[in-house]
């Protein structure tokens, strides 16, 4: 007979199935489940808000990178990459620097526009 392996959401669901029961508390259910309390208490509270969908594993990536080159910025990065393709990061942020000699705000360094290169 093959060993039993349980996805991380089969856990979670048959946690909840046995704190409905209410056989044990939910400190002896999150030893048995070898979990943290605070993840018992979170899956529980998950489910009463949500059911059993709620306990579905989330994103955890940020909503927003206030640290992130502007897409207008990008685009220029991009559309002068197309007329000259020999030039690389630094040439292209020194042309476009000069096009803006009042300063252009979100330049990003060289290493973040040959990423944002790449990424297009």
């Amino acid at each position: 007979m093959p060993w039993s392996q349980l996805s991380p959401m089969d856990q979670k669901t048959q946690f909840i199935a046995d704190y409905l029961r209410r056989s044990l508390s939910v400190t002896e259910l999150c030893e048995h489940y070898g979990i943290s309390r605070k993840s018992g208490y979170k899956w529980i509270e998950r489910y009463e808000h949500g059911g059993l969908a709620s306990l579905a594993e989330r994103s955890r990536r940020p909503h927003v990178c206030p640290t992130q080159t502007p897409e207008e910025v990008v685009q220029a990065l991009i559309e002068t990459r197309e007329r000259h393709p020999s030039w690389g990061a630094k040439k292209l942020l020194a042309f476009l620097s000069g096009r803006h000699p009042d300063g252009w705000p979100g330049r990003p360094a060289p290493p973040s526009a040959t990423s944002s290169l790449g990424t297009a």
